[in-house]
């Protein structure tokens, strides 16, 4: 079954559905979790500050995965969790962390929808359609 399960947040708290769902499956499987959150990078060239701007970034959302990782590890002492931040474009990354790591399913909190701001899909879809493993989405 699913023993390598990644799920990239966007740290906002409704991703803690899509972390529970993923740390049950794992559990059940005597399998491993992996917590990643992408810095989206911006177009253009890199100077100091901008640098300065993606580390900044990145310390906080090492700190929330952090917070969250000790959280559930009270209940899911037996299931590996491993945090990761990357700094780039978010489906892009999330495929090639997959790939790397060779992750077995994709566990994902799904967008509210908000017919205002259509655009040309929301991340999940993107990592759906892209995903070289199945992906769970998680309302």
């Amino acid at each position: 079954m699913y023993k390598n399960i990644l799920v990239p947040t966007d740290l906002a708290d409704k991703s803690e559905r899509s972390i529970l769902t993923a740390l049950d499956m794992a559990a059940k499987n005597l399998g491993r979790v992996q917590l990643v959150h992408v810095v989206e990078k911006m177009g253009g060239e890199i100077d100091d500050e901008i640098e300065r701007f993606y580390v900044t970034l990145a310390k906080k959302s090492d700190q929330k995965l952090t917070s969250w990782k000790q959280h559930f590890q009270k209940d899911f002492g037996g299931v590996p969790i491993e945090k990761t931040i990357l700094v780039g474009k978010r489906v892009q990354e999330i495929i090639r962390f997959c790939q790397e790591k060779e992750i077995d399913l994709i566990v994902m909190t799904s967008r509210t929808f908000n017919e205002d701001n259509q655009g040309f899909g929301t991340l999940s879809q993107k990592v759906v359609l892209f995903s070289p493993v199945s992906v769970l989405i998680v309302c």
